[in-house]
C-alpha cells in the first residue's frame, strides 16, 4: 500500500512538472508579447505557424486526391500554397479550411504532447523531420527554404540533447504560439475588404459571407484548444 501511494505521489509530481513547462511557456509568451520588441522576438514563431498553416492546405489537397505544386513563405509571415484540387465544392472547401483549422489542430496536438512524460525529444525530432520533408517536396522559395531549414536544424539539435528543460520548454513555447496564432491570425480575415483569403474562397464556394466563415473558425479553434487543455489536464505522467 505504501509503495502504491509512493508511486501515485511520484506520478503526480511528474504531471505537475510537465504542466509547469506549458505554463512557463505561456507566461514567457505573454511577457514577450507585452514588450516593444514583440514583433521581432516572436517573429520566428509566426513563421513557424505560417509553415503549419500552409502545410495544412497541402496535406488536405493530397488527402482529396490533388497535387501540391509549391509552398511559399514570405518575410511578412504570409504564405501561399499552389495546388491542383479535384473539382467539387466539398474538396475545395476542405482544402481552403485546412489552413486555419489545421493550425488549430496542430496547436492542440502540441499542447497535448507537453502533458506526456518524456515526449519532448521525440516530438521535436518528428517536427524537424517533417519540416525537412516539406522542404524537399513543396517549399519552393528561397526565404521559405531558409526558414524551414533553420527551424529543422534547431529542433533536431534540441531533440538530440540528453536532458535538461530546454526541449520541454521549447515544445511548450511552440504549442502556445501555434495555438494562439491559430486564433489571432483569423482576425486578419475581418480586416480584408474583399481581398483574396481562405474565407473569401469559402464564400465563393458556398455563398456564405466570408466573415461568417472567419467567425466559425475562431469559435472552432477556441473550442478545440479549450477542450484539449481540459481533457489533458493532470495527464503528464502518462508516456
Amino acid at each position: 500500500m505504501a509503495g502504491s501511494e509512493a508511486g501515485a505521489g511520484s506520478r503526480g509530481r511528474v504531471a505537475r512538472s510537465e504542466d509547469t513547462w506549458l505554463w512557463v511557456a505561456a507566461a514567457v509568451s505573454l511577457g514577450l508579447s507585452l514588450t516593444p520588441w514583440a514583433s521581432i522576438l516572436l517573429y520566428p514563431f509566426k513563421l513557424f505557424t505560417t509553415w503549419v498553416h500552409e502545410c495544412g492546405h497541402a496535406v488536405a489537397a493530397v488527402l482529396v486526391g490533388g497535387q501540391v505544386a509549391s509552398i511559399t513563405i514570405a518575410s511578412d509571415t504570409s504564405g501561399l500554397t499552389h495546388s491542383l484540387v479535384p473539382v467539387g465544392r466539398l474538396s475545395q472547401g476542405f482544402v481552403a479550411a485546412a489552413g486555419y483549422l489545421g493550425a488549430a489542430v496542430v496547436g492542440c496536438l502540441l499542447m497535448a504532447a507537453t502533458r506526456v512524460e518524456r515526449a519532448a525529444h521525440g516530438v521535436l525530432a518528428a517536427i524537424g523531420t517533417l519540416m525537412l520533408l516539406s522542404l524537399v517536396l513543396w517549399v519552393r522559395n528561397l526565404f521559405g527554404a531558409l526558414v524551414v531549414l533553420a527551424w529543422s536544424a534547431a529542433l533536431a539539435a534540441l531533440a538530440r540533447r540528453g536532458g535538461g528543460p530546454a526541449p520541454r520548454f521549447v515544445l511548450g513555447l511552440l504549442a502556445i504560439q501555434v495555438a494562439l496564432n491559430s486564433v489571432f491570425d483569423i482576425r486578419v480575415l475581418f480586416l480584408l475588404d474583399g481581398g483574396p483569403s481562405d474565407a473569401a474562397t469559402m464564400a465563393q464556394l458556398f455563398l456564405v459571407p466570408a466573415w461568417m466563415w472567419a467567425s466559425a473558425w475562431i469559435v472552432m479553434a477556441v473550442v478545440m484548444l479549450g477542450a484539449t487543455l481540459w481533457l489533458t489536464r493532470g495527464r503528464g505522467a502518462r508516456s
